[in-house]
């Protein structure tokens, strides 16, 4: 005779695990479109977030350190685009990135 057993799965309701699972699974997905996630990062980087920091430091006088960090930060996209990594590591350069000419571009205004 067969015996009958109960389901004894249990369920988590931690949000770090839900937000943090949910980024891996659309990373995941997202790696099918890299080349599409890696021209929207540069093209933001280049045509949105450097085009302002520039202008900020036209309009404030900003210093040489600033436009050296940009480049740079902008080069890390740019790397990590080219290198043709997983979209995971794009993202983050990419946040990284934008944070800090974000930091920049705010040191500048006020």
């Amino acid at each position: 005779m067969a015996t009958l057993t109960h389901s004894s799965t249990t369920y988590t309701d931690n949000v770090q695990s839900n937000w943090l699972s949910a980024y891996q699974d659309f990373t995941e997905k997202a790696d099918f479109n890299r080349i599409g996630w890696g021209a929207t990062a540069i093209a933001i980087q280049g045509c949105l977030l450097a085009p302002a920091l520039l202008f900020s430091m036209y309009l404030f006088a900003g210093g040489d350190w600033q436009f050296l960090v940009g480049i740079l930060s902008f080069m890390m996209v740019l790397v990590s685009v080219l290198a043709a990594i997983p979209v995971k590591y794009i993202f983050s350069a990419f946040a990284i990135s934008f944070v800090i000419h974000a930091v920049i571009i705010l040191i500048n205004i006020l």
